[in-house]
């Protein structure tokens, strides 16, 4: 029977057998009924017959599952010869069909795919197709398959497949199917040779008649172009071709030669691209392409115009009605046209390329072809380049195509460049800014001043900190530099910085102070870096101070006097988070009204100019000495002018100061 060779026919048969056992079963019982005890006679006759309504049910069971069964073994025999029927119409189609997966691998191939391209079916499945595209086909194919994986239906694509043979010229039409939820996704690629298709603008009004003639024509993120007739042989059946030959050189040599000018202009640039940048990029393209360029960048979910280049476009082949690009209208015509084609290429994200239509009195159209392609892919896409020719100029071709897009994805690297590179730089300001005070207190009876310029070789947090605070029976200030930069020394920063401040509360003398905080970072922050650090505790009254200093490596503070001598303090010690005891000695000084107490980093005396020679501790002291009678942030301002100025305006090392002066009591208001 056909059921015995269905599915589940064993486990049919096996009820059967179970079926016929239980009916011998219920006989048997029934035959030993005689000879039982009277009082259970009736409950055994009402179970025998329970067990007989069970069976039959158990046996209508069996009927309809076999005549199920019988249905099932018919489907599926139905369901292999359809399949038989598919796979060998699939494989003997007349025209070369591939599937593709959604990445461009071969899945399957039927006969005249893999006999175009000289292998079977089997050695292809796997393969990439674009491995067998010609090279400067294969990113316009990538664009197309792109296309056709967001279920967009490209037009024909123009290509050139290599195979064993040779090259051959063919048109392929991508599209994805549909497959049952769960199914893997697949892509068609049908294979339509020059001679076995007509163009699809064959009847196109607005196209020329003649074949050779016609353009290139990239529409909603696909590729088209109508081969020319006179072109329709294989090109594995043509002779070599040396004038070909040498205008695919030359081809090759205008890419590689517009690319290196690319990139010597993005790499030319501090990774800070912006408008500037796309300016130039677009001058560039606008008299290498000559044509009308626009560059589009996404802000908030639209396209927005930053950067545009006009450019002498080549002359009308004859007058063109309406306006002119170089006039206003004109302007206006191609920016709205470049903002339609832009909004296209950004939804899609896939090149698209627009011949113009032949310019006549029936049809007037001052623009010519244009060419968009995006900048980046995916998600990642960040806007539009839009090149623009006017009317009666030629067209762009596949190369320029090719190009073009290569171009995009450079211009988006480095515009995703300078995006992180903008990012990192505002967090290491915030991060920087956090380290400093937001603002220094008002001691009585002093001026007191603090800057801080960060490093000029980029977005860079760097090591140098200073500080004012209330103390103990007094005011501290401290100044101090951490080895290296980045977060890791700003948490170093963080905490010395705090550490002092929280300890001056408590203790008096500095070095006391500077001791502690190094047994803490020895315990508390294990690191090979290490903090240099001068502290001072300040007691004021009318016209007087009284410093203590204590220094941990770091510089020796200067002292201005009111008279215009200039000194330095003793300075000494060893740096924190390097040995065991910092060995703070505590310096007293005593200054008037008048006076000066600067403390600074060694991003001041460490100052290079164009000579390598340091700006050093004498530039210092004569550059403080001439701010004599100035207040404490005209002194620091004074300082910052000079070493910047020695430095070329650019040092390469975060630069600190904090000035303490004395107000004279003929001075003070308070």
């Amino acid at each position: 029977m056909p059921a015995a060779h269905g599915p589940g026919s064993w486990d049919l048969a096996e009820f059967h057998q179970e079926l016929s056992a239980l009916s011998e079963r219920i006989s048997d019982l029934r035959g030993r009924r005689d000879g039982r005890p009277a009082d259970i006679l009736g409950a055994l006759d009402l179970a025998l017959v329970e067990l007989e309504v069970a069976e039959d049910e158990l046996r209508t069971c069996m009927e309809e599952l076999h005549a199920h069964g019988e249905r099932i073994a018919q489907r599926v025999e139905g369901a292999d010869r359809e399949w038989q029927m598919l796979n060998t119409t699939f494989r003997e189609l007349p025209v070369p069909v591939f599937l593709l997966s959604p990445e461009g691998a071969i899945h399957r191939a039927n006969d005249e795919a893999a006999r175009l391209l000289g292998s079977t079916g089997e050695q292809l499945t796997g393969q990439p197709l674009a491995a067998r595209v010609q090279a400067g086909y294969r990113r316009v194919f990538r664009s197309a398959l792109g296309a056709a994986q967001r279920g967009a239906r490209p037009g024909p694509l123009p290509l050139l497949l290599t195979s064993t043979d040779g090259t051959s010229a063919v048109r392929i039409q991508l599209a994805q199917l549909r497959t049952p939820p769960g199914a893997r996704q697949l892509i068609s690629a049908v294979v339509l040779s020059p001679d076995s298709a007509e163009s699809p603008d064959a009847h196109d009004p607005r196209l020329p008649r003649d074949d050779a003639a016609r353009t290139d024509h990239v529409a909603a993120g696909t590729v088209h172009r109508a081969i020319a007739t006179s072109n329709r042989t294989s090109i594995r059946d043509r002779s070599p071709d040396t004038a070909t030959q040498r205008d695919e050189v030359a081809m090759g040599v205008r890419r590689l030669d517009v690319v290196c000018r690319m990139t010597r202009l993005l790499v030319g640039e501090p990774l800070r691209p912006g408008p500037g940048l796309l300016e130039r990029a677009a001058t560039l393209l606008a008299n290498e392409f000559s044509a009308r360029v626009i560059f589009f960048l996404v802000r908030a979910g639209t396209p927005h115009q930053v950067a545009a280049m006009p450019a002498d476009a080549p002359p009308y082949a004859r007058p063109a009605p309406g306006p002119r690009p170089g006039t206003r209208a004109g302007r206006e015509a191609s920016t709205a046209t470049a903002q339609r084609v832009a909004r296209a290429v950004i939804a899609s994200g896939a090149a698209l390329l627009e011949p113009a239509p032949p310019v006549d009195s029936v049809t007037p159209r001052p623009l010519g072809p244009v060419l968009g392609v995006p900048l980046g892919s995916g998600p990642e896409t960040l806007g539009a380049l839009v090149l623009l020719r006017r009317g009666g100029s030629h067209g762009f071709t596949l190369p320029d195509l090719g190009l073009l897009e290569e171009l995009g994805q450079h211009l988006a690297m480095a515009l995703l460049a300078e995006r992180d590179h903008r990012r990192q730089e505002n967090a290491a300001q915030v991060l920087q800014f956090s380290l400093l005070p937001s603002e220094l207190p008002e001691i009585p009876f002093t001026e007191v001043a603090g800057l801080y310029r960060p490093p000029g070789d980029g977005p860079q947090v760097g090591g140098d900190f200073y500080d004012a605070f209330a103390t103990l029976g007094g005011w501290g200030l401290v100044v101090g530099d951490v080895c290296g930069k980045g977060v890791e020394a700003a948490s170093v920063t963080a905490a010395v910085r705090h550490g002092i401040r929280t300890l001056s509360v408590w203790e008096e003398r500095p070095d006391v102070v500077l001791e502690k905080v190094n047994h803490a970072m020895a315990v508390q922050h294990p690191t090979d870096r290490f903090v240099t650090a001068v502290v001072a505790q300040v007691r004021v009254e009318r016209g007087l101070a009284r410093v203590r200093l204590a220094s941990a490596g770091h510089l020796p503070a200067a002292v201005l006097r009111a008279d215009g001598t200039v000194g330095f303090a003793r300075g000494g010690g060893r740096p924190l988070g390097l040995c065991p005891s910092p060995e703070a000695e505590v310096e007293e000084l005593v200054l008037r009204g008048g006076d000066v107490l600067l403390m600074y980093s060694d991003g001041v005396t460490e100052a290079r100019d164009r000579n390598r020679s340091f700006f050093d501790d004498d530039r210092l002291l004569t550059a403080l000495a001439g701010t004599r009678g100035l207040s404490a942030e005209a002194v620091v301002s004074a300082v910052e002018q000079q070493v910047m100025e020695f430095a070329g305006g650019s040092p390469q090392d975060d630069l600190t100061l904090l000035a303490l002066r004395v107000v004279p009591q003929e001075e003070d208001r308070s």
